[in-house]
């Protein structure tokens, strides 16, 4: 694994969590069979050394992650262009990892209430749609990122 190469801007592992977890979205990439690279944003919850994802049960990412499981997920928590300096300010967070489908249910309902609670708030309400949601739709797939590297950057003014 390479080291970040302006090392003013690098962050520790606290600091790129902090970022990935403030950060609404990021985005998965993966190889397919064919070579090809594709990358997808999604949402997302940190949990210990682990990134849950939530996606449908069949396409591109899950046919990918198949063939190679060794996937990087990117996350942006801010970025603001400074025109007049010919630069950005920005903090960003890369997760290295493995990913893999959750087969267990108590697994994947665990995560599917975190990414809930952390995009629709802790509330009786929330709990009560969640469980309406799963009765109505069922369940999503879900993906584990094991985290091997994690690795922030930010220019802050």
């Amino acid at each position: 694994m390479r080291e970040t190469r302006v090392r003013k801007r690098a962050l520790d592992e606290a600091g790129a969590r902090e970022i990935l977890a403030r950060a609404g979205h990021g985005v998965l990439a993966t190889v397919g069979a064919d070579g090809w690279p594709y990358a997808v944003p999604l949402n997302h919850v940190l949990v210990g050394d682990a990134l849950y994802l939530h996606c449908a049960f069949e396409g591109h990412k899950i046919e990918n992650i198949a063939h190679e499981a060794r996937v990087s997920y990117c996350a942006v928590a801010s970025a603001q262009v400074l025109p007049e300096k010919l630069s950005t300010l920005y903090e960003s967070a890369i997760v290295f990892g493995r990913a893999s489908l959750v087969a267990d249910e108590e697994e994947k309902r665990r995560a599917l209430k975190l990414l809930t609670e952390r995009f629709c708030g802790e509330s009786a309400e929330t709990e009560a749609r969640f469980e309406e949601h799963l009765r109505q739709h069922g369940s999503s797939q879900v993906i584990r990122i094991a985290i091997e590297r994690m690795t922030g950057k930010a220019h802050r003014a």
